[in-house]
């Protein structure tokens, strides 16, 4: 009987050393994932759309909305979840090229959805340097209406034209206080919009996009 009595004891003293160990492991690591996401920040502002060489003969000055959810990495590196919104200030006309016809088309607006890695170069007390480079997709949407829209979710109501997206640039982050973080950034985009069977002239690729952000 105390033979019994004996393993029973050990059984329930293992189980219970092994579910506290199991809970402990448990919340370390949602500790671990709620102290990640406090280092986890959104940044919101404007800029201005500068084309420049060919682009500069289609589109004006025009202003840019960015919006960025930034995800540490390492202590000096970091990854941006990005979207810039860009009101085009058209100058010209190009020619757009479907299969049954081919048409002058304006821009309705353009945007940019990208994914940045960022590394800072230089750190002081309260300001922070940052080289950035960005990969993603440059779209502008036309005036040109799909000749085969009938209303579907997956049917695009207007024409869009999409080209790849390079987006290098430097960032200055200054901190006034713990709660207020301005950034003040230049970057350059690289987006060849002259894409074989969609867009006849090469409008350009070239454009500066200075900006300013708030750190939420």
């Amino acid at each position: 009987m105390k033979h019994y009595i004996f393993i029973l004891l050990s059984v329930s003293i293992y189980n219970s050393m092994f579910s506290q160990k199991d809970s402990i492991y448990v919340k370390n690591n949602d500790d671990i994932f709620i102290d990640y996401f406090k280092g986890v920040t959104v940044n919101g502002g404007v800029g201005l759309f500068l084309p420049q060489r060919d682009l500069n003969n289609y589109f004006g000055i025009a202003p840019v909305i960015e919006i960025d959810v930034n995800f540490p990495i390492k202590e000096k590196t970091s990854i941006d979840l990005g979207l810039q919104f860009i009101i085009p200030n058209q100058k010209e006309s190009f020619t757009y090229i479907r299969t049954i016809d081919t048409l002058d088309v304006k821009s309705q607006y353009m945007f940019n959805f990208f994914v940045r890695y960022k590394k800072r170069i230089n750190q002081n007390l309260k300001s922070d340097l940052n080289f950035n480079i960005g990969l993603g997709v440059s779209t502008i949407a036309t005036d040109a209406r799909n000749p085969f829209f009938e209303g579907e979710k997956d049917q695009k109501k207007y024409e869009m034209v999409s080209a790849i997206l390079v987006l290098p640039g430097f960032e200055y982050k200054c901190k006034f206080s713990k709660e207020a973080t301005f950034i003040i950034g230049l970057d350059l985009q690289y987006s060849p919009y002259k894409i074989e069977g969609s867009v006849r002239e090469d409008i350009g690729s070239i454009a500066l996009i200075p900006k300013i952000l708030y750190r939420f």
